[in-house]
């Protein structure tokens, strides 16, 4: 372990697999079944997951299990890890890959070396040291399975049996990989084959080896047409051929085909070691099988697949410092294949291993398993699919898996796994249903369990299933009025038919007070600033004490949840009313593609902004403001809104005179449009002035007839024509000014001023102000749609904008607009003095300014900004930040006496993820280099900040990520301000002198 410190692996963060008494050890068994010694000698983690398997090179003296073997295995447990081997006074990384060519050479780095402390940062934080696999153990599988399945379905045989064929199949091949079933078991399992790998090979075997199943498992696995087996399978048979055997043999391949030093070809059944391939794996690939063979069913019932990382975090998060502990009951109550009851009975197993000391006997995981798990599902294959992982999972944490006479379950179905599915309603059939909050169900469970968790469906109800919302609304008022809230009880509607948000109230009902809920649901209730949703989202808020939020909005079309192209979030509460000065922690990670792209996520507490109840529920665009920016950034959006008491949107319907709308639509041309002859059409893709109609340039309107013709005052000149979908650069034009009558389609949306008695100056005003930065600041603090899912700005934002009517303007404000305005119009924009202009009719300071620049800089929602933020930093960028955080520092600890100095360390490795500074205050000997064993002061290797405090005087050494993004000014104001809420008044209590 010392050895590992050195390449920088935090202590705690190692897995000793020799240690027998480390319950952590449960999550790496496959690594340590069957075997004298483990697979590998330990185990360095980040966030609960595999970073690095390390290797003592002296093993490959007494073990001839080659390099190539080792990361083929490794990669076939589904984790983003490498391979380590330690050498003397060296470590060797290796990629761990599904298909490693043979004699590879490894990337390796000296103990003695400047950089070995930054080795295990570096990959903790997604750098590539080696050349990583771009092959996928999750895209392996799921081909596989789909082309099993389709192999099936080509001949015939339903959908419905293709899939409980190839599950079944599955599962004994688990048996098998696991050393569960071992060869000499064929004869109780299949007297008619001849060995494991012919268990499915004809009609009789695959009946015999059926009837086994049913036997052992008692009838929990997917279920097929009749359990007359041998008349079933003789029939398939006769009726497809002896071809029909073939998918379902090729699974049980037991031979592994692939060769050390064999690449790019293709992963067959019998390339796979299901000795390590992860449970919680098969059940998310299978969830995403059933759904793929019937696409129009999974967009019906808005059921996404969760991948099992995710559930393993949200497990994890759920049951920190839980107070019942290993005790808890947890229900999922839309449980699918049951990655959640698989993370939940590992994590349930492993609580109880850490609270006796004692690996639980299989006595007492069956007991976990029948006594604490439920779960709810409205879909018979999902359940069956559940039961499957949920046996494998007990099997691989069982501490004596033999012999299998001895493995007989008890039933789940009806006890652990629920049907929910409404009366009535077809077995399977997959169309929306009440299914866990139907009168038939939700009453039963009330006050139940310790921690419900996992991931109800997201997307919005179709409008021919509104008797089912109608039956959701009337849940969540239920709750309410159970809580207590009369108010909520009589107004409360669930918004747009999203049916996750009555999960959540469900929840509450199904917790017991105090218990814990954690749920993954669709992002969009976070933002939404409808009527509804804004109620939607203080409703739940004043009912529920959330703890934590983390917004996966940024992450959204990456591998941290593959094929979900909407924002989800995970969600943390304690099942109980929150007080009034309650705060929850929101954290919203940033698209960061060397780990996104391995499907992790920085979890950082330095980006984790504690937020106020009252703020969330008093400040509509609090939420999306903290996402997009920081507490900064609120602070200015509010000096924004208490300059403006309206909007633009509200001036255009207060004032006579104003006209506002999009223009005509072509279509099935119906309507009179003689009233737009010869007036000057602009074209949607007008290019000739960026900010100016050239109405000379334009060929008259010939009417034709119109689907909708629009009211004729928006044609009116003077004109703001507002393109559709803001662009990036403004310096293409947001918006055109013209001072002729116009034709335009509905690719713009028209402002017209025509009969307003400024309108010649109001147009202009809006021109100058769509214009600024500070308008695509405001969007992208506010909007619930820029900036989330969107990366063009809306009419809807700019009728939102506040706005200051041009009535209060001062001469002088008006002239700089004025001036501002020509500029554009003479294509000359000048975008300081623009900005300027804007931002002080706003009341905004030049820091508040800058901080404007810098959210824009980083956050905006373009690759540019993104490819900014993620930039490492230059020289200069390093010094201006150091200068303004030491500026910031000293006008407060100079008030106290107290001289400051900020210095870079000059020594730390280069290589670090992080660049490092030093703080002192007088009387402190200047820090030059990082302290020994400074990494297991920082502890968690995925931070963006390190914060070191010497006890002994009154300095601290801060590490901060080498990205631009955290680099800015407006950050080192903000490092500043937390730096002296944490740590001031102990420095400036170690910078006294000691008394005698």
């Amino acid at each position: 372990m010392d050895l590992l410190q050195a390449f920088g692996a935090p202590s705690e963060s190692c897995v000793d697999l020799h240690n027998d008494q480390d319950a952590r050890r449960l999550r790496y068994t496959d690594l340590i079944r069957n075997r004298h010694t483990p697979l590998v000698d330990s185990v360095v983690e980040q966030q609960s997951q595999a970073l690095l398997y390390v290797v003592d090179q002296t093993r490959f003296r007494r073990d001839d299990t080659p390099i190539a073997a080792l990361q083929r295995i490794l990669a076939m447990r589904g984790e983003p890890a490498w391979l380590g081997v330690l050498k003397p006074g060296r470590l060797d990384i290796y990629a761990t890959d599904l298909q490693p060519a043979a004699n590879t050479l490894p990337v390796w780095f000296s103990r003695d070396s400047h950089d070995a402390p930054s080795i295990l940062p570096r990959l903790a934080q997604g750098e590539n040291l080696a050349p990583p696999s771009t092959l996928r153990l999750r895209d392996v599988l799921l081909k596989l399975m789909i082309d099993a399945g389709e192999a099936l379905r080509a001949l015939g045989v339903s959908t419905d049996e293709a899939i409980a064929l190839t599950g079944r199949a599955l599962f004994l091949r688990y048996l098998i990989g696991r050393k569960i079933v071992l060869p000499n078991h064929v004869s109780k399992i299949a007297p008619s084959a001849a060995s494991l790998d012919a268990c499915m090979s004809t009609d009789i075997v695959l009946a015999e080896t059926n009837h086994w199943l049913d036997n052992i498992f008692n009838g929990d696995l997917l279920a097929l047409p009749t359990t007359d087996y041998i008349a079933y399978f003789r029939q398939l048979v006769q009726q497809h051929g002896q071809v029909v055997t073939q998918p379902l043999s090729a699974i049980l391949t037991l031979d592994t085909a692939i060769e050390p030093g064999v690449s790019q070809r293709q992963l067959e059944w019998g390339d796979l070691d299901f000795d390590h391939l992860p449970i919680g794996l098969l059940s998310e690939t299978y969830e995403e099988l059933i759904h793929r063979f019937d696409q129009s069913a999974r967009h019906a019932t808005s059921v996404y697949y969760t991948p099992y990382h995710i559930a393993e975090y949200m497990v994890e998060e759920a049951f920190h410092e839980l107070p019942v502990g290993s005790k808890a009951r947890l229900l999922d109550p839309a449980c699918g294949a049951g990655v959640f009851l698989v993370a939940g009975l590992r994590k349930l197993v492993e609580l109880r291993f850490r609270e006796t000391g004692e690996r639980p006997s299989r006595e007492q995981i069956r007991e976990i398993l029948h006594q604490q798990l439920v779960g709810f599902d409205t879909n018979g294959h999902a359940r069956t699919l559940a039961a499957l992982a949920l046996y494998l999972t007990a099997l691989e944490l069982d501490p004596h898996p033999a012999p299998v006479e001895a493995l007989r379950f008890k039933k789940l179905e009806g006890s652990t796994l629920i049907d929910v599915a409404d009366p009535g309603s077809q077995a399977d059939e997959l169309v929306p249903m009440a299914g866990s909050l139907g009168d038939h169900v939700f009453d039963h469970y009330r006050d139940a369990f310790d921690v419900v968790i996992g991931n109800p469906p997201w997307t919005s109800l179709t409008a021919q299933y509104n008797v089912i919302d109608r039956v959701f609304t009337r849940r969540c008022r239920e709750v309410a009025a159970l809580r207590g809230l009369e108010e909520i009880a009589a107004s409360y509607h669930n918004p747009d038919r999203v049916p996750d948000l009555p999960f959540v109230w469900g929840a509450m009902a199904w917790a017991k007070p105090g218990g814990r809920i954690a749920l993954a649901l669709a992002g969009r209730w976070l933002f939404k600033q409808s009527p509804k949703g804004i109620a939607a989202r203080n409703a739940l808020f004043e009912a529920l004490k959330v703890t934590g939020i983390l917004n996966g909005a940024a992450l959204r079309q990456t591998q941290v949840w593959p094929s979900v192209d909407q924002p989800f979030c995970l969600l943390f509460a304690d099942n109980e009313l929150p007080e009034p000065n309650d705060q929850f922690v929101f954290v919203s990670p940033h698209y960061e593609p060397d780990l996104n792209d391995k499907g992790l996520l920085r979890v950082d507490a330095s980006d984790a902004n504690p937020v106020a109840f009252h703020l969330v529920t008093s400040t509509p665009t609090a939420l999306k403001t903290l996402y997009r920016g920081t507490v900064l950034d609120v602070a200015i959006v509010n000096k924004i809104k208490q300059h403006a008491k309206s909007t633009i949107g509200d001036y255009w319907k207060e004032n006579a005179g104003l006209n506002k709308g999009q223009g005509f639509q072509v279509a099935s041309r119906s309507q009179d449009d003689s009233f737009l002859e010869g007036k000057p059409e602009l074209q949607a893709d007008y290019k000739r002035h960026p900010f100016s109609v050239l109405d000379q340039t334009l060929y008259g309107y010939i009417p034709r007839g119109l689907h909708r013709t629009r009211a004729p005052g928006i044609y009116k000149a003077p004109l703001l024509l507002v393109r559709e979908g803001g662009r990036q650069d403004r310096a293409r034009g947001r918006a055109l000014i013209s001072d002729s009558d116009l034709a335009y389609s509905a690719s713009f949306c028209g402002y017209s001023g025509a009969e307003h008695p400024q309108g010649h100056f109001l147009i202009r005003y809006l021109l100058v102000v769509i214009h600024s930065q500070l308008f695509e600041y405001a969007a992208l603090m506010t909007s619930g749609k820029f900036g989330v899912e969107r990366e063009a700005f809306q009419v809807l934002d700019i009728d939102r904008f506040p706005f200051i009517p041009p009535e209060t303007l001062s001469n002088e404000q008006r002239q700089s607009i004025a001036t501002c305005a020509q500029q554009l119009i003479d294509n000359e924009p000048d975008w300081p003095v623009l900005d300027r202009t804007v931002a002080k009719l706003y009341g905004l300071s030049s820091a508040n300014q800058q901080i404007v620049s810098d959210t824009l800089a980083i956050n905006a929602p373009y690759a540019s900004a993104r490819d900014r933020g993620l930039a490492r930093i230059t020289e200069q960028q390093a010094q201006t930040f150091i200068a303004n955080l030491e500026k910031e520092l000293a006008a407060v600890f100079e008030v106290g006496g107290h001289n400051v100095r900020v210095q870079v360390l000059n020594s730390a490795s280069e290589a670090l993820p992080w660049r490092f500074f030093s703080i002192t205050l007088e009387g402190a000997t200047p820090t030059l280099e990082l302290p020994v064993q400074w990494i297991d002061q920082a502890g968690d290797l995925g931070v963006s900040r390190i914060t070191l405090l010497n006890a002994g005087q009154p300095s601290l050494i801060v590490g901060l990520l080498n990205r631009y993004r955290f680099w800015t000014q407006s950050q080192a104001r903000l490092l500043a301000s937390e730096l002296i809420w944490e740590f001031g008044a102990r420095l400036e209590e170690l910078s006294q002198p000691c008394e005698d």
